[in-house]
């Protein structure tokens, strides 16, 4: 069986004709419109196209921002507000379209099919321009009041911090996002610190990071006390030397050492190809 996974973020629209063995063996990749209706134009062109190559598979979306009850989709990296983008999908192509929040669509891609698939309690966070993610509890993706997912790249590392686009100060994704880590690295561009690194030269800036990265799972894994994390989004493209000393560094915590000494810190399987096969999974039926 053929399925057409869709993933919106705030610069890409992706999209992947996906196989029964998870394979994607067709890829389409455009610029992200600035405005709902573009958007969903767009989704409905990109994925008219896929047809093609898979005649009438199912669809399934995954799109960046905060999604209510009623389908309306708030996010800032598009420019969005309440937007009805739910009903938009449905009217432009004509049938009920199942469309959920990124993060959760990833979350349900591991759950399912990759790194955390069998677990009770699992947390997938993605490191990448932001801190994304989420949260398995008894099998589910948790979610909170009126369906909304939570936000861990939000939750409050530094009283008084660096301002957030949210409207907080001192988010733990301001400083331990791969973004933060690029600024920290400045004028060495992420990759070439990690080379270094990868090359066993000691770094404090490589330090300092995994160290912010720690601070984070240290209060999820005291909060959720998971079975297993798994480390995804663009910065997890860099290697095994990303999650081996995000394990380390949480491995020699109290956090670890006296209540969760059972937890995995392990990389993510799908990576940048997380929406696509979470969209896949929603198509399916199984979020």
């Amino acid at each position: 069986m053929k399925i057409i996974g869709v993933d919106v973020g705030g610069t890409q629209i992706k999209t992947g004709v996906v196989q029964g063995n998870l394979e994607v063996f067709h890829r389409d990749e455009r610029p992200t419109p600035g405005t709902a209706q573009d958007i969903v134009n767009r989704v409905h062109e990109m994925v008219r196209d896929a047809w093609r190559h898979a005649p009438g598979a199912p669809v399934g979306i995954s799109f960046a921002g905060t999604w209510d009850n009623e389908g309306c989709v708030t996010a800032n990296q598009l420019g969005l507000k309440k937007a009805p983008v739910k009903r938009m999908l449905d009217e432009a192509f004509g049938i009920s379209i199942p469309v959920e929040n990124d993060a959760v669509c990833a979350l349900m891609a591991e759950h399912r099919y990759g790194a955390l698939k069998g677990t009770e309690t699992g947390i997938l966070l993605t490191l990448g321009t932001g801190i994304g993610g989420g949260v398995i509890v008894h099998g589910q993706p948790l979610r909170g009041h009126q369906g909304l997912h939570g936000e861990l790249g939000h939750m409050i590392t530094h009283i008084d911090g660096h301002a957030c686009g949210c409207g907080q100060k001192g988010c733990w994704e301001q400083y331990a996002a791969a973004r933060a880590l690029g600024i920290m690295a400045a004028p060495m561009s992420t990759k070439e610190l990690v080379d270094r690194v990868r090359d066993g030269h000691k770094s404090d800036v490589w330090q300092q990071y995994i160290k912010e990265v720690t601070i984070g799972i240290q209060s999820l894994m005291m909060i959720f006390m998971p079975e297993v994390i798994a480390i995804g989004g663009g910065l997890s493209n860099a290697g095994e030397i990303v999650v081996s000393s995000i394990r380390e560094a949480v491995e020699n915590t109290s956090a670890f050492k006296t209540y969760c000494p059972f937890t995995r810190v392990v990389p993510a399987q799908f990576r940048n190809d997380a929406g696509i096969i979470g969209a896949v999974a929603l198509a399916e039926g199984n979020l």
